[in-house]
């Protein structure tokens, strides 16, 4: 049986944001064992494959909760993706200077253009994040506190990333990726699926 566009979305989206919430969670948490800049291999490999994931994750959640999230919603996921894919080539070049490859290492401190996606790249995704979060809040279709937890965790997030303080960096994304980990479940379980369901309108 070939499965409905609707439900491949849904569940494709459900499981990336499992994904996507789980590894970005452990791997900044294996981050902190590495150095300041680079951090670890292993950890960044999990952040990138995250990164990746979230790209699914922000469509197959919104797709869930579209008729009710709004300009919100629609902003968090278009800001979410975009955000997402310019921080997956900053990790990328991190893996690299984490790998030890000098050629890496030249271009992270030396092509001014990173500079801008260092700074636009994470900004604007944790700004899709946050309005992701009030709109998962305002929607009601999954549990109202897993937009809270998106919401802080992005918070700590950017302002782990403004004093330079790993262990807050990483405690945002715990706190973030336990939120996606969490909307993935309810979804892979079943939640908005009534949201999607047309409305009958009895005359």
């Amino acid at each position: 049986k070939i499965m409905a566009p609707s439900s491949l979305v849904r569940v494709g989206g459900a499981l990336a944001s499992i994904v996507a919430g789980a590894f970005v969670a452990l791997g900044q948490l294996i981050n902190l064992g590495g150095t300041q800049e680079y951090g670890t291999v292993f950890g960044q490999n999990l952040v990138l494959i995250s990164h990746v994931a979230f790209v699914f994750a922000f469509v197959g959640l919104y797709a869930a909760q579209a008729e009710r999230s709004g300009i919100l919603g629609q902003l968090g996921m278009v800001l979410g993706t975009i955000g997402t894919t310019l921080v997956a080539a900053i990790v990328f070049m991190e893996l690299a200077g984490a790998s030890g490859a000098t050629a890496a290492g030249a271009a992270l401190e030396g092509v001014g253009s990173l500079s801008v996606y260092n700074i636009v790249g994470p900004l604007v995704f944790l700004a899709g994040i946050i309005l992701f979060g009030v709109a998962v809040m305002r929607a009601g279709v999954f549990t109202r506190w897993t937009g809270w937890l998106l919401i802080i965790g992005a918070v700590l997030g950017l302002l782990g990333g403004i004093v330079a303080v790993q262990i807050i960096f990483a405690l945002g994304a715990v706190v973030a990726g336990v939120g996606f980990a969490w909307l993935g479940w309810e979804l892979l379980s079943g939640g908005g699926e009534e949201a999607q369901q047309p409305t009958t309108r009895v005359s």
